[in-house]
């Protein structure tokens, strides 16, 4: 249906959308402490990355041929940022920004490592059927 680097792709996009909201938005709400509607746009912006992340990682893994050193920096990322969503209220804010920054880092160099791999082995095998 998509080539594998399809979702490695959407991945690094989405998990960095992830990152530059968890960075913003401590900064966002430090500058507009009036604004009430920045609590309620942040709480609901973690499920929806979350639930947009998660087949990104399932689909990567699920096409095979994935390393075990990739397959762990995707979901030890994609479980620092479900277990940091779940605990949110527990955490403090720049906390929380920090340790969702360090899952979304390890999706995208999990996605990033998984991409650079498939991109290798394509070039090898299009280089071997041209000079067949």
């Amino acid at each position: 249906m998509f080539s594998k680097s399809f979702w490695d792709r959407i991945g690094i996009s989405l998990s960095g959308l992830c990152a530059v909201h968890c960075l913003f938005f401590p900064v966002a709400v430090a500058l507009l402490p009036l604004w009430p509607v920045a609590q309620s746009v942040h709480s609901w912006t973690h499920p929806i990355l979350f639930l947009l992340i998660t087949p990104t990682v399932y689909f990567v893994v699920r096409s095979g041929n994935v390393p075990a050193r990739v397959s762990g920096l995707l979901f030890t990322g994609l479980a620092i940022i479900g277990v940091t969503w779940l605990l949110h209220d527990s955490m403090g804010m720049w906390i929380e920004s920090a340790v969702t920054t360090m899952g979304s880092l390890l999706l995208i160099a999990g996605h990033w490592f998984n991409y650079k791999i498939h991109s290798a082995r394509t070039c090898s095998v299009s280089r071997v059927s041209k000079s067949k």
